[in-house]
């Protein structure tokens, strides 16, 4: 059994945000989106002379250029101020599951349950049936990571 604690702060944070938007199908612009509205605006303020509408369309546009350009901040700043922010989460590691817990939350991952484990530059992605969860590999030891992707390599045979 492997148990190890680590502390929820802004750069773990910032390395989950990284690590995980590499695997992230909504990570891109959404460029349609933004030209769609643009296009929609121009015809309204030139087209119908709307000049309201057409204003709208074009911040709904530029608003949606300015949350892609801060998602990152905006995602670490929710995540500071959750409750969980500064907690210690104890991590263990056995033969049966995953578990992590902190004063207010806690995951229990059991092998069988794991979908896929994805090793990144900097830790694991762990995907189930409820959902995915990153470990950083400043929390994990090399031999404690061979374990895992070896158990999730035996589960999936």
């Amino acid at each position: 059994m492997y148990k190890h604690e680590f502390t929820l702060d802004k750069p773990y944070y910032q390395e989950c945000f990284d690590e995980s938007e590499k695997f992230e199908k909504a990570n891109k612009p959404k460029y349609a989106l933004v030209g769609f509205l643009t296009l929609l605006g121009l015809v309204s303020i030139y087209g119908l002379e709307n000049g309201y509408l057409g204003n709208f369309l074009i911040i709904l546009a530029v608003i949606e250029c300015i949350s892609y350009y801060y998602r990152r901040p905006w995602w670490v700043a929710r995540q500071m101020i959750s409750r969980a922010s500064g907690s210690n989460v104890i991590v263990e590691i056995d033969e049966e599951k995953i578990k992590a817990a902190n004063p207010y939350k806690s995951f229990v991952f059991n092998w069988q349950d794991i979908t896929k484990v994805i090793k990144t530059d900097r830790g694991l992605l762990i995907y189930s049936l409820r959902g995915a969860q990153y470990l950083s590999l400043s929390a994990l030891d090399e031999k404690t990571v061979e374990f895992i992707l070896a158990q999730k390599k035996a589960t999936n045979e």
